[in-house]
């Protein structure tokens, strides 16, 4: 499944060089190259607003402290895979936020929305059971022990000014309503990058999300209880810091790397951050916690993982948020 994403990331990654190839316009008036710049960084890459998505704030239309010339620029190095670090892990252990701690700094691993806990629900929304009595911090518990089991670190985040500063994580039950009402417009996003999703597998899926949203007392009411849960059973904490400052979403398949957030920071300033999505780790999630040997079942949680992350985007992001693809 993703080896279609990669290639098909290739073909873009392959259009992007030949754009930035392209003589500029550097001998316009600043405005003129900021607008016209804006416009050729459009022209490469999908955005959320293309396929129905992105209600929520975070994105460069919502921003008046940016260089477009300069965010253009930051598209470019990051397609090209200037920023990308090598990883020791092989499944999501930490958020997509692009946000840092209070030295400026991440720990290096593969990223997904909510890290650990992408993996927790995209294995919940995958996994076509029909359980009933369990809830979300038990399932938290039972995904993080059986990645233990496998040799797997797991991770999760807070922030320095809110009870739960993790949004995959705070707005969990709203993510799983949103898979509900848009599937066909996230699985159409998913198609354009290479994943095809099947009727069945979005008819699963849904059904699945309804039938959380539907059992009492499954999603905790004090949301940070969750981000405690995991770190109770050995996850890893980081306290982020700042507000978002996300302009993008780097989608990555390099297999065994991420990216450098504070490297981007350091480059542009402060107020350059992305989201950054390692979706090379997202099969081996799936593989490690498929409880069953059906291949049919591995790749609808590794899809199911695919669509957390990109519901979680749309709600937390705004319609201008581009997908910028490192192949």
């Amino acid at each position: 499944m993703f080896e279609s994403l990669k290639n098909l990331l290739k073909h873009f990654t392959g259009s992007q060089e030949s754009a930035s190839a392209t003589p500029g316009t550097n001998t316009q008036q600043e405005t003129t190259t900021s607008s016209a710049t804006n416009e050729e960084s459009n022209a490469q890459h999908i955005t959320l607003g293309q396929f129905n998505l992105g209600i929520g704030s975070i994105g460069p239309d919502n921003r008046n402290d940016i260089d477009r010339k300069v965010l253009n620029e930051m598209y470019q190095a990051i397609a090209s895979g200037l920023f990308n670090v090598p990883v020791n892990g092989s499944v999501p252990e930490i958020c997509v936020d692009g946000r840092t701690n209070k030295s400026g700094y991440r720990k290096s691993a593969p990223c997904a929305a909510g890290g650990t806990l992408s993996i927790v629900y995209g294995g919940d929304l995958g996994s076509n059971s029909a359980a009933t009595d369990i809830t979300e911090v038990q399932l938290t518990t039972q995904t993080i022990n059986k990645l233990k089991e496998k040799g797997r670190q797991a991770g999760v985040h807070g922030d320095d000014h809110s009870d739960c500063g993790c949004g995959a994580c705070s707005k969990a039950p709203t993510i799983y309503q949103h898979i509900t009402e848009r599937i066909n417009d996230l699985a159409s996003l998913t198609s354009q990058l290479g994943i095809n999703i099947t009727g069945s597998e979005k008819e699963s899926i849904v059904q699945q999300a309804k039938n959380r949203l539907n059992q009492a007392g499954f999603f905790a009411e004090n949301r940070a209880s969750i981000i405690q849960a995991a770190q109770d059973t050995g996850a890893a904490y980081e306290e982020l810091v700042g507000q978002h400052n996300e302009l993008g979403i780097a989608l990555n398949t390099r297999v065994g790397t991420t990216v450098d957030r504070s490297a981007i920071r350091s480059k542009y300033g402060p107020q350059y951050d992305v989201f950054v999505v390692d979706a090379w780790a997202f099969g081996n999630a799936a593989k490690d916690i498929n409880s069953t040997t059906n291949e049919e079942d591995e790749q609808r949680i590794a899809k199911a993982i695919t669509l957390q992350n990109v519901a979680t985007a749309s709600i937390l992001g705004h319609g201008s948020l581009p997908i910028i693809p490192i192949a």
